[in-house]
């Protein structure tokens, strides 16, 4: 089964409609049918159903969709490794992390990285809730994200972040203290699960903590962040821990440990060592 029947499909489904499909890959829209039918023919069930409304994926489609996935995913990280092995200098790592991690942690490990590979390019893309996706897409070989293939390496506190004249006394403040003020936060903070259903909040829309530790600083409300957001805003904001201490695990993600290419290998590697050595995480 080559791999060209499997992108196809994946194709049709993401743009809808079989024509939608075609024009992107270059096909007619006969030859994306054939192409769909054969693979149907292959593994001998049907992945499709069609009607007026367009294409969208069976029961047993939606059941295998993870596994074709994974063979393109393969597929691609073959060619990749291929190249990679015919001219070293053509390595990439494509990383994908959040902004907090950008700013506090990535540039000393990708500095300590790079003086032991500086045969490989190093790629970054910074976002928030969207790493899983990009990691899933293979857009990214490796997210500071849960998820997939996790690799814990770290724990960090998550603290509270309040406006310098806040009328507080102590180093420590219960996290129900917190929820009585005007609470900062976005969908994809760490705090979120641990917050009451009905917690009343100021939803921040933005990848970026320094949105929220702004607004913090400013007077708008109060936060409970990754102590490695505080990096960059010193004395703007007052810190304080929480009463009883919640801890963020810090990892690395990829989307299958038996699919990365070497360079992505090597920076788990890298990982592993550099943390384990770390005594002050």
């Amino acid at each position: 089964m080559d791999d060209g029947k499997l992108r196809a499909l994946l194709t049709a489904v993401e743009c809808g409609s079989f024509s939608k499909a075609a024009a992107q890959l270059g096909y007619t829209q006969s030859a994306m049918t054939h192409l769909v039918n054969k693979l149907e023919a292959e593994v001998g069930c049907t992945l499709l159903e069609r009607d007026s409304q367009g294409i969208r994926l069976t029961d047993a489609g939606k059941q295998l969709l993870p596994y074709i996935q994974n063979v393109i995913c393969a597929c691609d990280t073959l060619l990749q490794e291929a190249a990679e092995q015919n001219d070293p200098r053509t390595r990439t790592l494509r990383i994908g992390c959040f902004a907090s991690i950008a700013r506090a942690r990535l540039p000393e490990l990708l500095r300590a990285f790079r003086e032991l590979h500086p045969e490989i390019k190093m790629d970054v893309l910074v976002r928030g809730d969207e790493l899983p996706a990009a990691l899933a897409s293979g857009e990214i070989q490796l997210a500071s994200a849960q998820g997939f293939d996790f690799l814990p390496l770290a724990d960090t506190p998550l603290v509270a972040v309040v406006p310098p004249d806040f009328p507080w006394e102590g180093e420590t403040i219960p996290l129900e203290r917190l929820l009585r003020e005007p609470f900062l936060s976005s969908p994809d903070q760490y705090i979120e699960p641990f917050l009451p259903p009905d917690t009343p909040r100021l939803e921040v829309t933005a990848s970026d903590d320094g949105s929220i530790l702004s607004m913090v600083a400013g007077g708008l409300g109060v936060s409970v962040l990754s102590s490695f957001s505080l990096v960059g805003y010193e004395g703007q904001v007052r810190v304080l821990q929480l009463e009883k201490p919640i801890a963020l695990r810090l990892g690395a993600a990829v989307k299958s440990v038996n699919t990365i290419g070497t360079s992505a290998r090597m920076f788990l590697t890298f990982l592993r060592e550099y943390y384990g050595k770390d005594d002050t995480q």
